[in-house]
């Protein structure tokens, strides 16, 4: 059994019996099964059927669930399934988490930014004019860098064995010449996952510049477009992101 299970699994057990302290203790609430207002003896009867069912059910529920890592990134086919995925993912204090809060972040912001981007456009250009498709084309290589990245990390967290890196960062790693491959294998990782992470956030800083240009020009033609400061870093920064499938 993993450390991380055997956590959840003290952390249950030891909510269980606070509640019961709380609920039979003459120090707290001080209920009894035998003694007292039919109101006081109900929630006392209550207590003890609700934690005996939460006892056998989620003890179970936690000693069956599997010790192995999906390959969560299987299922992702937009950014939408990257945040259910993404929020799967989550384990209180994984090595991961921050970055995982740091992409769900970067999901909603970019949405945000491409709904405000589409509807200043539609306000100065007709949907069917080269200027608005040449945008659009772009924010549409933007949603694909992105997403690539995203699923590309959360392919990188399915793959990383936290359990065994959790493990060995406890009792340290051994000064041999596996153990410190083993240590460079999680640390590339971790890179991995922080440099995708940066990429999109850099995407997510082009857009704002994009933003910005694109609310001061009335109009602009099909040729002015991929002139635009904004549009040349962006398609620069599309062309050298690493897209790993």
């Amino acid at each position: 059994m993993t450390p991380r299970k055997l956590q959840k699994l003290f952390l249950l057990n030891s909510l269980i019996v606070l509640i019961n302290i709380v609920i039979f203790s003459k120090a707290f609430l001080g209920f009894s099964l035998i003694a007292g207002s039919t109101l006081a003896m109900s929630i006392a009867w209550f207590s003890v059927l609700a934690s005996t069912f939460s006892f056998f059910k989620f003890n179970i529920m936690l000693l069956k669930k599997p010790e192995t890592h999906k390959l969560i990134a299987q299922k992702v086919n937009c950014l939408d399934d990257c945040v259910s995925v993404f929020e799967e993912a989550i384990q209180n204090g994984d090595v991961f988490d921050r970055d995982i809060l740091k992409n769900l972040d970067q999901i909603k912001r970019f949405k945000r930014k491409q709904r405000t981007i589409k509807d200043i456009l539609l306000q100065k250009f007709a949907i069917n004019e080269l200027t608005y498709q040449k945008f659009n084309s772009v924010l549409g290589e933007v949603e694909n860098v992105i997403y690539l990245n995203m699923r590309s990390i959360l392919n990188k967290i399915a793959a990383f064995d936290v359990d065994e890196y959790e493990a060995l960062q406890k009792r340290g790693f051994p000064q041999n010449e596996v153990s410190e491959e083993k240590m460079q294998i999680y640390n590339e990782y971790i890179s991995f996952v922080k440099n995708a992470t940066k990429v999109n956030e850099e995407i997510l800083l082009k857009l704002d510049k994009m933003l910005l240009e694109i609310s001061n020009y009335n109009s602009l033609d099909g040729g002015d477009v991929a002139k635009l400061p904004a549009m040349l870093e962006m398609d620069e920064l599309i062309k050298n992101a690493k897209l790993y499938k």
